[in-house]
């Protein structure tokens, strides 16, 4: 009970400001008849944003993408691994 007393009060005390000034709950400058440019610039930014998320999504799933399909390669046998590993130590001669 006590719980739900702490946040029932500022919750209220909230909607109690709020309806004391009803000009500070008015709508944005866009919604309120500004320039046709500004909900253009707005529009483009959003895009922009959305752009972003797919991009970094598409980066991620690129990602694991990758992982499976090495998970899923089979590993070399031993003595290929050691005929890589022999032929990688070797200097090479000019």
């Amino acid at each position: 009970m006590k719980r739900s007393r702490r946040f029932l009060a500022p919750a209220l005390w909230s909607l109690a400001a709020l309806a004391v000034s009803p000009t500070a709950v008015s709508a944005c400058s866009v919604c309120m008849g500004a320039s046709p440019k500004t909900g253009e610039a707005i529009n483009y930014a959003i895009f922009l944003m959305l752009g972003f998320i797919f991009a970094i999504l598409g980066g991620i799933g690129a990602f694991i993408y990758n992982l499976a399909k090495r998970a899923r390669s089979p590993l070399p046998t031993h003595d290929e691994l050691s005929q890589v590993m022999t032929a990688q130590e070797e200097p090479k001669s000019i």
